[in-house]
């Protein structure tokens, strides 16, 4: 009897694992290598990525990376907030999706925060040295 419940718990224990990782309850148990620990998955059902942001205040930037699913960088530099001029508070600062630049290029990435009246309300763009947002491309 034992064996039985222990094989059915550990039959549901996997399943129950991927759903809560694709629901961003818990983080995978592993991450692919290059991506630092400090990197926080999310899983955006079409797509997932792991990131790395952080406020710098003193720059008035959110400075971030981010990797796909196999380790590979997709996003990497400073961003402010689209049409604020300013960098995201460290609870706004909650990346939830990536828009890729022409040609896969990490510097153009955009990121979506995932923001208090939709998934994407906010998104960070990034900037150049001057602080000036790069232009921006358009997805087809």
């Amino acid at each position: 009897m034992r064996v039985a419940i222990a094989t059915v718990l550990l039959g549901l224990s996997y399943p129950t694992y991927v759903v809560g990782v694709a629901f961003n309850v818990w983080q995978p148990l592993t991450r692919p290598r290059g991506v630092p620990k400090r990197a926080h998955y999310v899983d955006a059902f079409k797509s997932a990525a792991w990131f790395d942001c952080a406020v710098d205040s003193r720059r008035n930037v959110n400075v971030c990376e981010a990797w796909d699913e196999k380790g590979r960088l997709i996003a990497s530099g400073d961003y402010r907030l689209d049409g604020e001029n300013r960098a995201a508070r460290g609870v706004e600062l909650r990346p939830w999706k990536i828009h890729r630049g022409p040609d896969a290029n990490p510097k153009l990435a955009w990121i979506d925060l995932f923001g208090s009246k939709s998934a994407s309300s906010l998104t960070l763009v990034p900037i150049n040295s001057a602080g000036k947002p790069l232009e921006r491309f358009e997805v087809h």
